[in-house]
């Protein structure tokens, strides 16, 4: 959960341009939209913007441009930009504030006085760390300030808390929790008065954990006989066979001693309770929950998969911006509260230890890891609107592919079903009654946990048409197209436009815009669309020719209703010989949009895979001289074929080590079509 900030976050976008943090290709067309719609967005022409985080994914190139005001930035104030994979510009969103003013950038206040001021202000007790000190201008009370935003982070894990200091004046403006939790934060939760990624010895190795918690896995409801949670984490027959065996891909082992440690994920000790780091001489990390080393291990387990299902199963990179892009977690913090939370300042999340575990829960713990993805995804500008439902649906994601509850059984909606739904809370759920925008509570005290579940629930709805890979994908490459003021509305844009991009098939792009407008979201009409096709490989059949199949699910046309008439030219059924050909698809619907691909043709390969293995071709490249050998029939002969399809040279091969001059051949790639034994190679000529 993020708490409601004290302050108005706005944003702020640029005419004239400053130097750029990355490259892209599609820069000049980006600064040229923003240019063209100027007026629209109320830029002013003192506006700065800087290119500050560039993304290629998928779903196209995503163009993030920061607000500057002489080289300082202005806080959560942005405009986005996303070009598809045809490179076109395909969606923008923005955060920008015409009410912005220009104010000095020239501090009055030293970083160092500012870090004291923050010190005196939380009068803390006990050891911190301070994550962040920087300059940044952001709009307080209707006035524009130029502020040091400094973040401290207790080791106690009571939050982690930010002061805004007035840099001219040494003044506190605001005082607020960042820590994003995983319910709504206690009223007695009050404020107490980069990795090297060096290689590393890397093993597998194996652990007891819980799919994806105990209820779950035995289809059982809280309360029964041995499912309750118990004094001092209590262990029971029951709750120990709920454990599952599985493979930790990577741990760290070092000097014969074990460690929690992976590619992705690493524990550390950074919030009280003082526990240890549970290494051990042995790669089986099996315990059961009344041991600490059962939370620590449940955690690494959950957290390594979700990073490692991201990055490697859907290809999209997503990794932490600090600490050398490696997840810190901390399974046993908060000091022993019932909550958990993660904290943006330092890419971490820490887990607390109160009535239920949270580590025991992967619910809590895909939910935190959930409000990380937003943040990478968004190069730190998050949404407070999105947060919360965001990570809920990142959890029940996981746990409904787990497949451990039918749709009949009112605890597959449940969100921490074993963490909550209990006597410690009341949880929360994906199967939310709310329609948007009428049954918005707000973000006032935790509610924007409440709101969060119209979100998750819609795209949960989603997911159950057309499945866990595809809505994952949509949804965090949406999630990249949005800004720190994306409400659910314009999110549910943002992921259809995904959709979109990817080039999902018409009927699923359908569904997204079905279920968001059922749950009350405006999904504007959809003008028509034909993403670009690739270029296409055949090979010829035994006859030497290849029939035109349709190419109308490549071609993929959308349209609100899926109705567009398609055209293609050469026509389905058309018999061509080999060579190169051009396709030519016409979608129409009101309007019109043509796509062209080339197909090639490659001439047969025959059917005798056994004689294939008997011909060499040397050498390959060749520059003057390709020498054929092999045992060859006295009728052989051999033809040699440009990409083109076009015949350059036949030839008869009377000998089992025949020499064809190419001296003559332009250099490319060329088949060599045996004509008899019906075998093509190919070869390069230099």
């Amino acid at each position: 959960m993020k708490l409601k900030l004290h302050i108005a976050i706005i944003a702020v976008f640029v005419l004239s341009f400053t130097s750029n943090a990355q490259v892209s290709e599609n820069e000049g067309a980006a600064r040229q939209w923003i240019q063209l719609h100027a007026k629209d967005l109320k830029i002013k022409s003192t506006d700065t913007f800087k290119l500050s985080f560039v993304i290629k994914t998928e779903a196209g190139e995503t163009l993030r441009f920061q607000q500057m005001m002489n080289e300082v930035p202005v806080y959560h104030s942005e405009i986005v930009i996303n070009f598809n994979p045809s490179n076109e510009l395909a969606f923008s969103s923005d955060s920008y504030d015409s009410t912005i003013e220009n104010v000095t950038t020239t501090p009055s206040l030293s970083k160092e006085a500012a870090l004291n001021v923050s010190k005196e202000s939380l009068k803390l007790n006990g050891e911190y760390t301070v994550a962040e000190n920087n300059l940044v201008v952001t709009k307080i009370n209707a006035q524009t300030k130029l502020v040091y935003r400094v973040v401290t982070n207790p080791q106690s894990g009571n939050g982690s808390w930010v002061v805004l200091i007035d840099a001219q004046t040494g003044t506190v403006l605001s005082t607020y929790d960042e820590a994003i939790y995983h319910h709504k934060k206690s009223e007695n939760d009050k404020l107490s008065p980069a990795i090297s990624m060096a290689p590393l010895a890397f093993v597998s190795g194996t652990a007891m954990v819980y799919l994806s918690d105990p209820l779950s896995y035995a289809h059982v409801a809280y309360g029964t006989t041995g499912y309750v949670d118990g004094a001092n984490d209590t262990n029971t027959t029951q709750l120990a066979a709920a454990r599952t065996s599985v493979t930790l891909p990577e741990i760290d082992l070092t000097s014969g001693v074990y460690k929690l440690k992976s590619s992705y994920v690493e524990i550390q000790d950074f919030e009280a309770p003082t526990t240890s780091l549970f290494t051990q001489a042995t790669s089986a990390f099996n315990f059961t929950r009344d041991n600490n080393a059962f939370e620590a291990v449940n955690a690494f387990y959950h957290l390594d998969k979700s990073l490692r299902y991201i990055n490697e199963t859907l290809g999209i990179t997503c990794r932490p911006t600090l600490n050398g892009g490696v997840l810190r977690y901390d399974s046993s913090g908060l000091s022993g509260a019932d909550n958990s939370h993660f904290l943006p300042s330092t890419d971490q999340i820490s887990f607390g230890e109160g009535c239920v575990d949270d580590a025991e829960d992967a619910d809590v713990i895909w939910h935190e890891f959930g409000h990380g993805v937003h943040k990478w995804m968004t190069n730190g500008n998050v949404s407070q609107y999105l947060g919360e439902g965001n990570s809920d649906y990142w959890a029940q994601s996981y746990s409904r592919s787990l497949n451990q509850w039918t749709a009949a059984d009112a605890a597959s909606q449940f969100m921490f079903s074993w963490d909550g739904h209990n006597t410690c809370w009341a949880g929360r759920t994906t199967d939310y009654y709310g329609v948007y925008p009428g049954d918005l509570v707000g973000l006032q005290g935790g509610a924007a946990h409440t709101d969060g579940q119209i979100w998750a629930t819609v795209l949960m709805q989603i997911w159950d048409v057309i499945g866990r890979t595809k809505t994952d994908k949509a949804f965090l490459q949406g999630l990249a197209l949005t800004n720190s003021a994306t409400d659910q509305q314009n999110g549910a844009i943002a992921v259809r436009q995904a959709a979109i991009n990817m080039n999902y098939p018409c009927a699923d792009v359908q569904v997204f815009t079905q279920k968001f407008t059922d749950r009350g979201y405006i999904m504007p009409a959809l003008t028509l669309t034909m993403a670009a096709i690739a270029n296409q490989t055949a090979t010829a059949a035994a006859s030497n020719t290849y029939t035109v199949p349709s190419y109308a699910a490549l071609a993929n046309p959308i349209t609100d209703n899926c109705d567009a008439t398609l055209t293609q030219n050469p026509v389905v059924g058309t018999i061509l010989a080999p060579g190169v050909y051009t396709i030519t698809m016409v979608a129409t619907s009101g309007s019109s949009i043509t796509r062209t691909f080339q197909l090639t043709v490659n001439p047969s390969l025959g059917i005798n895979d056994v004689i294939k293995n008997n011909f060499v071709l040397y050498p390959n490249p060749a520059a003057n001289v390709l020498n054929v050998k092999g045992d060859f029939d006295s009728k052989e002969s051999v033809t040699i074929y440009n990409m083109l399809g076009q015949t350059i040279l036949t030839k008869a091969v009377t000998t089992n080590d025949e020499s064809i001059d190419i001296t003559s051949l332009s250099k490319g790639i060329y088949s060599v079509y045996f004509n008899n034994a019906k075998v093509t190679y190919k070869f390069i000529k230099e």
